[in-house]
């Protein structure tokens, strides 16, 4: 019998956990620490931060990220446990990316021709994706080391729902730092931040999974 067989079968005779794990919730409190101090010593806070935080817009981008790393934490807690189901959190992470891009292109197509680009592209889009990823890497040893104690029978899989959890907590307290605040922006250049930090999260993932 294969090794994949083997852990597939094993797989079958547990029941599916239901209770939220609460190792992997106290992790993101060191990562998000370590996040949060990393963005303040190496980018900076914004200098308008607190009069943004007064702002819908600060808010709307803050809600878009967390609740990316909302479904990256339920869809590690479902892969995580064999017999778990993975479909509530993708249809919410579905759910999320079509309205964050379809904002965008809402935003785009109401923008005059020439205001599309800049509206687009801001004033940071060459370093935007990858101070994301770089700082959810920050934050990935913490969740991975907690992640260990699961089961997950598709290791890659769980490596990207790790990934997209470790970016969307990052990408959310990259918020501090950014001022970008147009849709097409976020939608574009947050989304493949984050997209790095799970495509990276499943390549750790097969080696920190493995059974």
């Amino acid at each position: 019998m294969k090794t994949d067989d083997l852990i597939q079968a094993l797989a079958a005779d547990l029941p599916p956990a239901r209770r939220l794990d609460r190792r992997l919730l106290l992790s993101l409190i060191p990562a998000a620490i370590v996040v949060l101090v990393t963005v303040g010593l190496w980018l900076g806070y914004r200098d308008d931060l607190m009069a943004a935080m007064r702002g819908p817009v600060f808010w709307a981008k803050a809600a878009y990220t967390t609740l990316m790393a909302g479904a990256g934490f339920w869809l590690l807690d479902r892969l995580g446990r064999p017999g778990a189901s993975p479909k509530g959190p993708l249809i919410l992470l579905a759910a999320v990316l079509t309205l964050a891009v379809g904002l965008g292109l809402y935003e785009l197509f109401t923008l005059p021709m020439p205001e599309r680009m800049p509206a687009m592209m801001g004033d940071s889009a060459h370093v935007c994706a990858p101070n994301i990823a770089l700082l959810s890497l920050v934050a990935a040893p913490f969740v991975f080391w907690a992640a260990r104690a699961f089961a997950p029978t598709r290791p890659m899989l769980a490596g990207a729902a790790a990934g997209l959890l470790t970016g969307g907590l990052a990408t959310t307290l990259y918020g501090l730092h950014c001022p970008e605040h147009a849709a097409a922006f976020v939608g574009l250049w947050y989304t493949l931040g984050m997209a790095m930090a799970v495509a990276a999260g499943a390549v750790i993932g097969k080696f920190a999974f493995r059974w």
